[in-house]
């Protein structure tokens, strides 16, 4: 018993925090906490926090944000610890072109952020969904007059953001341009990337 106690408690002595198995070595722990993670897809737009359930996401927030980020900007929802860093975020977001939920009233200037929050508050909110372009709905009626729009041509939907189109060449533009790191160099208005400082400044002259 002395021997099990003190030799193989020293061989699994890395325990896993989710559901307390143990292992030898902290690379099998963090092989076998990849099992967790697959199975959540509900990030918070606070931390880097994920759920494997709105419910669970909601208890989330509510147990470790609400008291903690009491200030929140009315115009994205985000809270913040002090009324100086709300200040500091309000005021970025003038001059900004602001990306509306489609399925409430939650906006943001960041596509990477609405992405997340249309994936985890309203992905089980829209079952029926378009064939063509993945985009989601909550009545099979609001479906059939989304489909009318497609025209017969192959409407190529962005995986990052809300951006659609059927022009192939245009996607791609718009995945290089946007959601690469080829293009530094981003436009405080849109997010378009360029790759030199002045390709950004004639292009901020447009807006």
């Amino acid at each position: 018993k002395t021997h099990v106690k003190t030799k193989h408690s020293k061989e699994m002595s890395f325990k896993c925090d989710i559901c307390l198995l143990t292992f030898s070595d902290t690379k099998e722990v963090q092989q076998h906490a990849l099992i967790h993670q697959e199975s959540k897809t509900h990030q918070c737009l606070h931390c880097d926090h994920k759920s494997s359930n709105s419910s669970d996401l909601k208890r989330h927030i509510i147990s470790v944000h609400t008291k903690d980020y009491p200030h929140k900007c009315d115009m994205c929802d985000k809270g913040f610890h002090r009324p100086s860093e709300l200040k500091k975020h309000v005021a970025a977001h003038k001059g900004k072109k602001m990306h509306q939920c489609r399925h409430c009233d939650f906006k943001i200037a960041d596509p990477f952020v609405l992405s997340r929050h249309i994936l985890s508050v309203h992905t089980k909110d829209l079952p029926f969904r378009c064939k063509r372009c993945k985009k989601g709905f909550r009545q099979q009626n609001e479906l059939k007059k989304h489909m009318k729009t497609h025209s017969g041509r192959k409407v190529y939907q962005c995986e990052y953001c809300e951006y659609s189109t059927t022009d192939a060449s245009g996607f791609k533009r718009h995945v290089i341009s946007i959601h690469t790191k080829d293009y530094p160099h981003r436009c405080e208005y849109c997010k378009k990337g360029f790759r030199r400082p002045s390709e950004k400044n004639q292009h901020i002259t447009r807006h």
